[in-house]
């Protein structure tokens, strides 16, 4: 496994600390809720074992379930501010579409309005426009894009057992049913954009509909201060497998990723 940067690590400014808490934090929904809780723009190797656990977890669903992998990156306000210069860097590689992402829990995205003004309930305002970049290039070109971004917080991951196309074209039909605005519905797919909010239980019916298709997402949520892995299939033998052991057995038990193989 090789650390994506293009700075010596030895001449790396930024500070060092790994990566290594894996907590199971639910399963709404029958879905399984994790987070790996991760600092933004740390150097570049304390996100090794991590990335590693991320590599052999997209291959086991791509390998044994048959998952298609699509890979999406976010430059948002929120990103670390390495994000825009990695993604400036490899986007010749990546051939990057421009797409929108959309919080299921939240009112369906729209131009602000007069009367949103003097409107005193944040909920009933419309979420900003998430844009997303998906990586088109396929097969271990998207790994790439998750290997590199990782730790900026920009990256989104979707597998699902349907088709990449398939499942694209079945969530843009589901989010273009709730979203009435011309200027929101142009674009060429829509994909959720979850994160601890989406998944209180019970979950609401829109973020039932938006993961029913999915088998596995992972989404670097800077808001959330981690990485949130949900799963429609059970990871807990998985995780074993690949190297990690549980360190506590509570509410929401614990495992490190020390023992991942690099």
């Amino acid at each position: 496994m090789t650390t994506n940067t293009s700075t010596p690590l030895r001449d790396d400014m930024r500070f060092y600390m790994p990566v290594k808490q894996l907590i199971l934090l639910g399963k709404p929904g029958g879905l399984e809720y994790w987070i790996v809780p991760c600092p933004l723009g740390a150097r570049p190797d304390s996100y090794d074992a991590l990335r590693q656990f991320l590599e052999s977890l997209v291959a086991y669903m791509s390998r044994e379930l048959g998952c298609s992998h699509e890979s999406f990156i976010a430059l948002s306000r929120k990103a670390d501010p390495s994000a825009k210069f990695l993604f400036a860097e490899n986007a010749r590689h990546w051939n990057p579409e421009t797409g929108l992402g959309v919080l299921p829990h939240q009112p369906p995205p729209r131009m602000i309005r007069a009367a949103d003004v003097s409107d005193l309930d944040p909920e009933n305002l419309p979420q900003v426009m998430h844009t997303l970049f998906r990586v088109k290039k396929a097969g271990n070109v998207r790994l790439n894009a998750m290997t590199t971004m990782l730790g900026t917080g920009s990256g989104l991951q979707i597998l699902s057992r349907l088709d990449g196309t398939k499942l694209l074209n079945a969530l843009k039909d589901e989010h273009l049913e709730l979203i009435e605005d011309p200027l929101y519905r142009i674009f060429p797919w829509y994909v959720p954009l979850l994160d601890k909010a989406a998944l209180d239980e019970p979950l609401i019916p829109r973020t039932i509909e938006v993961t029913r298709r999915i088998t596995l997402y992972i989404r670097e949520s800077p808001e959330d201060g981690g990485v949130l892995i949900i799963s429609s299939e059970p990871l807990t033998g998985l995780v074993e497998q690949f190297g990690c052991k549980q360190l506590d057995y509570g509410k929401n038990p614990q495992w490190t990723l020390e023992g991942i193989p690099s």
